[in-house]
């Protein structure tokens, strides 16, 4: 397949004035970007910056709301996005491994590329997966025989980075990596990344997802930043450093005297909530504590621990012994449509399953109770429609807040916060501060993981994880975004 690469003229992409909208979220917005043939460019920004939603719109996975997209002279953004993408010569590398894990090595690479199918497409597979893994990853070790769930989570990366270069390498033009080195160990991150400059000397531009600096700043030309769905930034590498990129990602809202006066020292607090060395499936000698009253974040890039810190905190409520609970909890997720609301109740319905509990006596509920105090967070968080309307009904903002009321309305001292906000409005995000803030001034206590830097500023302390446990913690004048983000990248490292 041939593609206009060999046009020195034209660029391998070019991204005119390119916006998404998700709901009332903002994805991207007015992206303009340019890259050459054999480039190699950085982008970089932290969780919800937009950099995952631009490669899905350039590899065709997606459709953007306004703008262009061409790759070597090729239109993307249109119908058939996808099919022209990959016809340009894009190929894409997630994060987030897309094997078949019962299927075999060969068998997922000839799903994932139709043109090995046929007559005698096994051996075509086996040959193209193998091929491609000893020539980017050599002394791999991986059976192209093996089931993909028989392979570690490193190995599972490696086929899924191989098989954006099978069939035929003379066909590709740009490579998207996503955090490609993710699971990877050093030797298996440095062939990659040995191999992509292999690629821009045959002239294929590559465009590097990376939250490791000195992969951006060792094996990069430019770097792109973004922040807000919005590029901020965009230097040649040779000009940056660390501290730099992480200057330009930052992006502080409050003013100094704001943040102040919102936070609090609260060490002569009670304890309520205290973790010491706990070890439990992908976490590792996690040590916090949450006192009476107080705001804690959890912070970091997605996927280092958070969330099955929460949950495993959530069920220490039947007893772990590295886990001390003064009181009760409750547990907020921010994935209200698998795990939040219940479709088929109304939105008082989907409040009062938090209160049951608390209003019921020898197993008999006081409805007239019950009633109440839904109608009084209902009124408090104004929940448009009321108690009867059905939570479906409601918009997404409304229905977290109809299960931020279901934790508020019980009598649970500790709340337990899965980056509910996500995707909300900004005007329910102030409502929610406001109210958080009021709760812990009455001595609830919050440990509240979240995506979005700014929100921070609403947290008295803030504990920053990687790898499965805290790395970093932040109070007071401490708290600001550039410091988390440094946190988070290993700035230095």
């Amino acid at each position: 397949m041939t593609h206009p690469q060999a046009n020195s003229a034209t660029p391998t992409l070019r991204i005119e004035g390119v916006s998404k909208s998700y709901g009332n979220t903002q994805a991207l917005s007015g992206v303009d970007l340019t890259v050459h043939a054999g480039e190699v460019v950085g982008i970089v920004g932290h969780n919800g910056a937009g950099k995952s939603t631009l490669m899905r719109i350039i590899a065709g996975q997606d459709t953007p709301d306004a703008g262009a997209v061409k790759v070597c002279g090729v239109a993307i953004a249109k119908s058939g996005s996808l099919i022209r993408s990959r016809r340009a010569g894009v190929q894409i590398a997630f994060q987030e491994l897309s094997l078949a894990p019962t299927v075999r090595v060969f068998e997922n690479t000839a799903i994932a590329r139709p043109s090995l199918r046929g007559w005698g497409w096994r051996k075509r597979a086996r040959t193209a997966i193998s091929a491609a893994l000893d020539e980017v990853f050599p002394g791999h070790g991986i059976l192209i025989d093996a089931l993909v769930e028989d392979l570690s989570l490193a190995q599972r990366q490696m086929v899924e980075i191989a098989q954006t270069l099978v069939p035929d390498i003379a066909s590709l033009s740009l490579l998207i990596l996503d955090e490609p080195t993710s699971a990877l160990g050093h030797e298996q991150a440095d062939n990659l990344l040995r191999y992509v400059g292999i690629l821009a000397e045959r002239g294929i531009a590559t465009l590097l997802i990376s939250h490791k600096m000195p992969e951006i700043l060792g094996y990069t030309n430019r770097t792109v930043v973004l922040r807000d769905g919005m590029i901020v930034g965009e230097r040649p590498t040779a000009e940056l450093d660390g501290d730099s990129i992480v200057a330009m990602m930052s992006a502080d809202q409050s003013s100094e005297a704001e943040v102040r006066a919102m936070r609090r020292e609260l060490s002569g607090e009670p304890e309520v909530l205290t973790v010491r060395d706990l070890n439990e499936g992908s976490l590792h000698g996690v040590n916090l504590s949450v006192r009476k009253g107080e705001i804690v974040g959890i912070a970091g890039l997605d996927g280092q621990g958070q969330q099955a810190l929460l949950q495993s905190l959530y069920a220490s409520r039947r007893g772990k012994r590295s886990v001390k609970v003064r009181g009760r909890m409750a547990y907020v997720t921010g994935d209200r449509q698998r795990a939040g609301i219940f479709p088929l109740w109304s939105t008082g319905q989907n409040i009062a399953i938090g209160v049951m509990r608390d209003y019921a006596r020898a197993g008999i509920v006081n409805g007239k109770r019950e009633r109440a105090v839904v109608h009084e967070w209902t009124q408090r968080l104004v929940l448009r429609g009321g108690p009867q309307t059905p939570v479906v009904d409601l918009s997404g903002g409304n229905q977290q807040k109809a299960l931020v009321a279901r934790a508020l309305a019980s009598s649970a001292n500790i709340v337990l916060l899965d980056d509910p906000l996500r995707g909300v409005d900004v005007e329910t995000r102030r409502l929610m501060y406001r109210r958080t803030r009021q709760e812990a001034a009455a001595g609830r206590s919050f440990l509240w993981f979240t995506t979005e830097n700014a929100e921070l500023a609403e947290c008295d302390r803030v504990l920053v994880m990687s790898d499965g446990t805290v790395v970093s913690e932040f109070a007071g004048d401490q708290i600001s975004e550039e410091n988390v983000i440094s946190a988070s990248f290993s700035v230095g490292s």
